[in-house]
């Protein structure tokens, strides 16, 4: 073989295995770019599952330490079982002939012996007597931790627009389902304002909603 050839050859082979390798690295870099693609819907089904339009309550991240309502101690998430759903009589309540948006707030008591926590959005669902129901959207306000002492309290404000025209699309609320933020069992209370409300179930911005809960003011 002449000296010629064999340098040509080891060129070739040594092209070759440059190719090769690069191929590899090519897979490599393809295959991990597939996978983070592939986890992202599931990402963002989880970051999403808790933000629901139904009854379950949407709750947020509950440290080991909740002092959003300033305390510092370690407390428990708020267990259904242990709170007691109530209407405050926030600004004298509202006036149901009044046309314009207003506030219902609801009182949540923690009834145990030792303080727990919650953050995030109740789950609230409006019902008729005729079994209409219609679940109420949330604000786009930011959820914040606040610990209940024994006996503490934290609340929440329904925003609602009621009915004053005869010729209004109407639901009359003769309950109203409550679902603490990260529970799945619900508290009831009755409408005690009478009156009926303007439907807007089916909109895309209602004026009735839900905020989240808050340390009381």
């Amino acid at each position: 073989m002449s000296r010629t050839t064999a340098l040509r050859r080891t060129r070739t082979v040594a092209v070759a295995s440059l190719v090769a390798a690069a191929g590899l690295s090519l897979t490599a870099c393809q295959g991990d770019g597939t996978g983070a693609r592939a986890s992202s819907p599931s990402a963002a089904a989880n970051g999403a599952s808790g933000r629901s339009d139904g009854t379950g309550g949407s709750g947020g991240d509950i440290g080991s330490k909740a002092g959003g309502s300033g305390g510092s101690t370690s407390a428990s998430s708020c267990a259904t079982g242990r709170l007691k759903a109530a209407w405050s009589n926030f600004e004298g309540g509202p006036d149901m002939e009044y046309d314009g948006q207003q506030t219902a707030r609801v009182v949540l008591k923690n009834t145990g012996s030792a303080d727990c926590a919650m953050a995030g959005f109740p789950g609230v669902q409006l019902r008729a007597a005729t079994g209409e129901t219609w679940d109420l959207r949330r604000t786009d306000d930011k959820p914040r931790t606040v610990r209940l002492d024994a006996g503490g309290r934290a609340t929440f404000d329904i925003t609602f627009l009621a009915s004053t025209r005869d010729d209004d699309k109407k639901f009359k609320p003769a309950q109203v389902i409550v679902t603490p933020p990260n529970e799945r069992r619900s508290l009831s209370l009755d409408w005690p304002y009478g009156g009926e409300l303007l439907d807007q179930a089916a909109a895309t911005r209602p004026g009735t909603f839900v905020g989240p809960v808050n340390p009381p003011e």
